[in-house]
């Protein structure tokens, strides 16, 4: 098996594939009766050029859909490519064309294949009025051929592939500048090309309270390039003692203002975006160009639309939390540390029962009416400096490990539960519902939703 490239991220428009359509696609790429497909993909926009989310596949048959070619050895069917476009039109969505090469690390197009493309695509585009492509792949390796609606054409800057591991693929492996010296500890362990990636990545943590302030510590200081910082609260008092950063004198400042404190003194080149709001339905399109997204605000209506973004949007996130059990005589019970690995299309916060409806609702009135309708204040949970640290690093190690590829499998979300107190540890899977409004797989004559 060839190893990756740790490609950072490259400008230009790019192809997110979900991980559950990424293995049907392998699956029948390289089965006896598949050998071509077309993916149908929509258009958003990314924080390094718009972007293309792949929603359906249609894999064609081999010998019927995918057959011997008049000019090269195969290729799709006219009735297929027909279809296949009517579909794409019909949705208002990209058509790619997906085949493969043999080899491993590179790979491009064939002479016979760009001179397929130049004379069926101008008519594909005509007909869907919308991006039309092909795709091509080997192992680690992918390159892309775009025809836009305005009459020019592209390359695929790259392919991503959000599962547990954060796959970039590229017609070449990637070339890096060494890194700084100040990252040479580290470096050792991602080399130059990983660290690149971390310095070329936008991150947006949602909640900068305890969990959420070391979050912004450790990715400053593993170089990530920006980040976009949410929260809608002030420093007060009782935050100080797990408030990284702050002092007596922030109290009554913005967090996302002393976050940015902590960030800017970890990281001098640091690229900062400070929103002092709550994510909600009108505060949602702010983190909506983040390579990734850590939620760590505890509220239903955070849950809610974080869950939303990453469904959506196809961007990986991770929530982290932990709940300390007080009973009413005062007995501390189970302390619980969680890190989820929220990836597009693996059972997501709704699936898991994660997010309470009477509670969302709540969170959608004004704060004077949500409190009425509670009948009781909130009385504050216990909170502890070492118990979200216990949850931000493996939540950061996650995220680290995904980007540079150094997770063992591909495809494994399972949450990480830690209980202190027995110095227990579990791996907990997640829960899908097929029919889930969000990651759920609709009913479809293609593969995958």
């Amino acid at each position: 098996m060839v190893r990756r490239a740790l490609n950072p991220p490259a400008h230009g428009w790019s192809l997110t594939i979900p991980a559950s359509i990424w293995q049907d696609l392998q699956d029948h790429l390289y089965s006896l009766n598949g050998g071509g497909a077309v993916l149908l993909a929509r258009q958003v926009d990314g924080p390094r050029g718009p972007r293309l989310l792949a929603t359906t596949l249609i894999p064609a048959a081999a010998g019927t859909d995918y057959v011997d070619g008049t000019f090269g050895h195969h290729a799709l069917s006219a009735s297929f490519v027909r279809d296949a476009a009517l579909r794409a039109r019909t949705a208002g969505q990209a058509y790619i064309a997906v085949h493969a090469h043999g080899g491993a690390g590179r790979v491009k197009f064939s002479d016979v294949d760009l001179a397929s493309h130049e004379r069926g695509y101008p008519a594909l585009r005509q007909i869907t009025g919308q991006v039309v492509g092909a795709l091509v792949l080997a192992e680690g390796a992918a390159a892309g051929d775009l025809w836009l609606p305005d009459g020019t054409r592209t390359q695929l800057a790259d392919v991503v592939v959000p599962s547990n591991n954060l796959l970039r693929l590229r017609p070449t492996p990637a070339t890096a500048r060494a890194s700084d010296p100040a990252a040479d500890r580290q470096v050792r362990l991602f080399g130059d090309a990983g660290q690149a990636a971390f310095s070329n990545m936008t991150v947006g943590i949602v909640g900068l309270g305890g969990a959420g302030s070391l979050i912004v510590e450790y990715l400053a200081r593993l170089g990530v390039g920006q980040l976009v910082l949410m929260d809608d609260d002030s420093v007060a008092e009782n935050n100080l003692n797990r408030l990284t950063g702050a002092s007596r004198a922030d109290v009554g400042r913005p967090k996302t203002e002393v976050a940015a404190d902590t960030a800017r003194r970890a990281n001098s080149s640091i690229a900062l975006t400070l929103h002092k709001a709550t994510l909600g339905p009108t505060t949602a399109h702010l983190i909506t160009s983040c390579d990734w997204i850590f939620l760590a605000a505890d509220t239903a209506g955070a849950r809610h639309y974080a869950n939303m973004i990453v469904e959506e949007h196809l961007i990986p996130g991770t929530q982290v939390g932990v709940k300390v059990q007080v009973l009413d005589d005062g007995t501390v019970g189970q302390i619980h540390a969680v890190t989820r690995p929220m990836v597009p299309g693996s059972g997501c916060l709704w699936c898991n029962g994660l997010i309470d409806r009477t509670d969302l609702a709540l969170d959608h009135l004004p704060q004077h009416e949500a409190r009425r309708a509670r009948y009781l204040d909130e009385v504050p949970a216990p909170s502890v400096i070492t118990l979200n640290a216990l949850a931000v690093a493996e939540a950061v190690n996650h995220f680290m490990l995904a980007v540079t590829n150094l997770h063992r499998d591909d495809v494994d979300p399972a949450s990480v539960l830690v209980r202190p107190r027995t110095r227990n540890r579990d791996l907990l899977n997640p829960r899908q519902d097929p029919r889930c409004a969000f990651c759920g797989q609709p009913d479809d004559d293609g593969v995958g939703s």
